[in-house]
């Protein structure tokens, strides 16, 4: 099920020069308009430019690009004579937009295809000057009619709370986890936290069309994360819209397990789903209970296509840090020889200097000065040293090194700074020594987190175990001291609050888990105790980004103990 479109070439070719030169034209007398606003002839003059540029796509039949046109002459027509505030924002827009039309056109003449859902975020740009509804990603996807066929093999669970009291703690956990998506933070952990609530509702859901949905939505998220889709602003919209559908379900209750949810709603999940191409089999299995194809794209290609309309993107950050860790690699090697064979072999690699002055510039234009500065300072040295090949001594090629180590550790400390303003002012204010202690001790805490990672994931394989061997209580023994020993490790921290929640767990498994009888709602029981052990699992996770993490996704641990009966 492809939306791209098979153009006619022969008759592009037609139009082509006189739309390229209709669109030129069009931009050289906006630009004259932009500098003599009260000029009535040259706005007018534009305007009619435009609506030609329309006429001619409309007998082209080149969808998005005419609703692009339509936008334009919307647009246009709105502008006023004179020094209106709002002019240079609506001129800003309209550039922006006689930049895209050529170059789409040269797209569509070059691939002899249309890619109509290339040019929705421009679309969307005018669309959102005149405060009208925008254009969902799937609006150029065709799905006349959304059902799902979906054999129902379980029943809802047997539950051990009250329905609106598991789907408030639920739609909790989605929340906390929506937020730090919506700021761009923990993403991927967020995302995992966002499934596992869904699951948890489609579990309850089972055998009902709003429990089609969950899964739908469970399903559509984990493609995201799997494939690392771009969270752009119209998808982070869409996240926001399942949390009302479990608002609904929390305050509704069992009155909207029978209900469709909004249409538009799922095809913009059916479209994002088909297009991260997952070959997980119940993505597989989504697409093909709601009787939808394969599409004739991946988003990797309508991001290269929407880089070539709007130009090449930045370099990530993450890149940056490749770029310095490898430059900052090769100078140590440098100085590795010249500290074992001899300072003079300084003088023969005259590549060292370049390259420090490299890293140097690099860390200026960032922003960290305070360590592109000490790196200068070594640069002089090391110029003079090779310039009057001076002898060097031990002591001052361990004050070279002891500069690359303290740069070496500004790089470490650059890989998760996102190079906020307020991240930036940090790195600098921080002396040599603070750098690389600091440096050491996140390193230190880093183990901490990483073996206590390891003792939750250990635990929740046992945790699996117990279910499939129909609770065969030798998988879960080790547990409580698994607990206590990551435990130890909060406390080690100084996270009371987590360590506290690990407590609460210990006293779970060995009071309830590994009792002479089993408790009843078993499989509920252990699907709430697993919210907490992954409330715990995500906090690890944002501590690896901040020591200082918000501790409130805590709570959600502490309401799943509390669903158990154990009130901290």
């Amino acid at each position: 099920m492809s939306t791209t479109e098979t153009l006619n070439l022969a008759s592009l070719k037609m139009v082509h020069d006189e739309l390229v030169a209709t669109i030129e034209q069009s931009a050289i007398r906006l630009e004259q308009f932009a500098q003599d606003r009260n000029n009535g002839e040259l706005l007018q003059n534009c305007i009619e430019g435009i609506k030609q540029i329309r006429g001619i796509l409309s007998l082209i039949q080149l969808r998005g690009l005419d609703l692009l046109a339509d936008e334009l002459v919307t647009h246009i027509t709105d502008i006023t004579l004179g020094d209106d505030p709002s002019t240079d924002t609506k001129l800003e827009l309209l550039t922006a937009s006689f930049f895209v039309l050529p170059r789409y056109l040269e797209y569509c003449s070059q691939t002899a295809r249309s890619m109509p859902m290339l040019l929705i975020p421009h679309i969307n740009e005018l669309r959102l000057a005149r405060k009208a509804s925008l254009l969902p990603e799937s609006y150029f996807f065709s799905l006349a009619n959304i059902k799902c066929h979906r054999h129902h093999s379980v029943s809802s669970p047997e539950l051990s709370e009250d329905l609106s009291v598991l789907v408030r703690r639920l739609r909790h956990m989605y929340q906390a986890a929506l937020l730090n998506v919506l700021k761009s933070v923990q993403v991927m952990p967020s995302l995992g936290m966002m499934i596992r609530a869904l699951q948890r509702l489609e579990s309850v859901s089972a055998g009902k069309p709003l429990g089609n949905f969950w899964w739908l939505c469970g399903t559509t998220l984990a493609a995201i994360g799997e494939k690392k889709m771009q969270l752009t602003k119209s998808r982070k919209m869409l996240f926001s819209a399942i949390e009302r559908e479990i608002k609904r379900f929390q305050f509704e209750g069992k009155a909207v397990l029978d209900r469709e949810v909004d249409q538009a709603l799922q095809k913009e999940l059916l479209y994002l789903l088909a297009l991260a191409h997952s070959e997980q089999p119940q993505s597989v299995a989504v697409l093909a209970a709601f009787s939808v194809g394969p599409i004739g794209y991946t988003e990797a290609e309508l991001v290269r296509e929407m880089e070539f309309l709007s130009g090449p993107s930045a370099n990530t950050i993450s890149s940056m840090v490749t770029v310095l860790t490898d430059e900052l690699h090769s100078t140590k090697n440098i100085l590795e020889r010249a500290a074992q064979g001899g300072a003079e072999l300084l003088n023969d690699s005259p590549e060292l200097l370049e390259t420090l002055k490299k890293i140097a510039d690099i860390l200026s234009i960032v922003g960290l000065v305070a360590p592109s500065a000490s790196l200068k300072q070594e640069i002089e040295k090391i110029a003079q040293w090779q310039a009057n090949r001076s002898a060097v001594t031990p002591d001052e090629l361990l004050q070279v090194a002891d500069t690359m180590l303290y740069v070496e550790s500004t790089i470490a400390g650059l890989h998760n700074a996102n190079l906020s303003d307020d991240k930036l002012a940090q790195i600098n204010s921080l002396s040599r020594d603070a750098a690389m202690t600091n440096n050491q001790i996140a390193e230190a805490e880093k183990i901490v987190i990483d073996e206590a990672e390891l003792g939750l994931a250990t635990v929740k394989r046992a945790l699996s175990a117990f279910a499939e061997s129909n609770y065969d209580k030798g998988h879960i023994r080790n547990i409580p001291g698994i607990l206590d020993s990551v435990r130890g490790g909060m406390f080690v921290l100084g996270l009371a609050r987590a360590a506290n929640v690990l407590a609460g767990c210990m006293r779970f498994v060995e009071d309830d888990l590994l009792a002479a009888e089993q408790q009843p709602a078993i499989q509920h029981l252990l699907e709430t105790f697993a919210d907490a052990v992954i409330s715990l699992e995500y906090y690890l996770d944002a501590l690896k980004l901040n020591k200082n993490a918000d501790t409130a996704v805590l709570q959600i641990a502490e309401e799943s103990l509390q669903a158990l009966g154990y009130n901290l």
